[in-house]
């Protein structure tokens, strides 16, 4: 990043990884003297620099983003300051990371509603942001999820484990591996019992 800041891509919101790798090489490339923001303080410079590198790993809320700069010594002045930069160059937005997140995480984890509510409370997103983010998944959503997954995991298992006194077990690790995933309880052991007896019928 050059002395005198760039402006970046605007109006996209929080890419994905590799759309934000591109677009913080857009903002590191540009000549000094072709922004239209003034000059960060030289903390807040090095703040700014140090989040670009966090950002290039993967896309980060707003308040994962503060926390590692703070964990960095930098002074909150400057942190604050450095963020307000990276809002600016359209590089964070927690309404997009949290759609993104929901996405991702439902899409290659499986997590279940609640897991990834309590997931972007963890990164400090804003109680508005994931309810739209998650607002669209409901119950039976959750319940075709978990099936799928269970299903997964039985077409993988041998049929010996599927029947006889090692359907027990079975059962339970199901039930705990849904459980991992954010699933409730009750639906899981719904989930699993009835795909054994799909899959136990012939």
């Amino acid at each position: 990043m050059s002395g005198r800041d760039t402006r970046g891509p605007r109006g996209a919101g929080a890419p994905g990884a590799e759309e934000l790798r591109t677009a913080i090489a857009a903002v590191e490339a540009r000549p000094s003297g072709s922004s239209d923001l003034p000059p960060l303080a030289p903390e807040a410079h090095e703040a700014a620099n140090a989040a670009l590198r966090l950002l290039r790993y993967r896309p980060r809320s707003e308040h994962e983003l503060r926390e590692r700069l703070l964990d960095k010594e930098y002074a909150a002045e400057a942190v604050d300051e450095a963020l307000g930069r990276v809002r600016a160059w359209g590089l964070v937005d927690d309404a997009d990371f949290a759609e993104e997140w929901v996405r991702g995480r439902r899409r290659r984890r499986g997590r279940s509603r609640g897991a990834l509510e309590r997931e972007l409370r963890d990164k400090g997103v804003a109680e508005a942001h994931i309810a739209r983010a998650v607002g669209e998944i409901d119950e039976s959503d959750d319940r075709r999820q978990a099936a799928e997954l269970v299903r997964g995991r039985l077409d993988r298992r041998p049929r010996a484990a599927l029947s006889g006194p090692d359907v027990q077990g079975e059962r339970r690790r199901l039930i705990a591996f849904l459980a991992r995933r954010g699933y409730p309880t009750g639906l899981a052991v719904k989930v699993v019992d009835a795909e054994l007896a799909a899959h136990a019928s012939p």
